[in-house]
């Protein structure tokens, strides 16, 4: 996210939007195979949730956050694309909810993670 946060100051937001959307994504990965040995070729995020949610046994919750944010959640697995091959145009408000956005899902899947480590160690004692 630093490097989004660098690229929104630098009034870059194509690259800012770009670069949140891949730290979101490589964090999920991250959680995905750090919990479960998983390796996911995808690049949507909402299937990468829902994978998490599988691996963590939080399906509902997942589908639930999912839902309540599908529109955001499309436009960042949009942007992915278009920064990459698409003249679209970004703004600051743009950049600025979907970053702020990806900060949420970052501190959502924490939680989950959290709370799943805490019911493993519940189940180890």
């Amino acid at each position: 996210m630093e490097l989004a946060n660098s690229a929104f100051e630098s009034e870059k937001y194509d690259a800012a939007i770009f670069l949140a959307e891949q730290a979101l994504q490589l964090h999920i990965k991250a959680l995905l195979i750090k919990y479960a040995d998983l390796r996911i070729r995808s690049h949507s995020l909402r299937e990468l949730l829902y994978r998490l949610g599988q691996v963590f046994k939080l399906e509902d919750r997942i589908e639930e956050f999912i839902r309540a944010n599908r529109k955001l959640l499309r436009e960042l697995e949009d942007a992915y694309i278009e920064t990459r091959y698409e003249a679209r145009v970004y703004y600051r408000e743009d950049a600025e909810e979907l970053i702020e956005f990806v900060a949420r899902v970052m501190d959502f899947v924490e939680g989950l993670a959290d709370e799943f480590e805490r019911g493993s160690n519940l189940q180890d004692d």
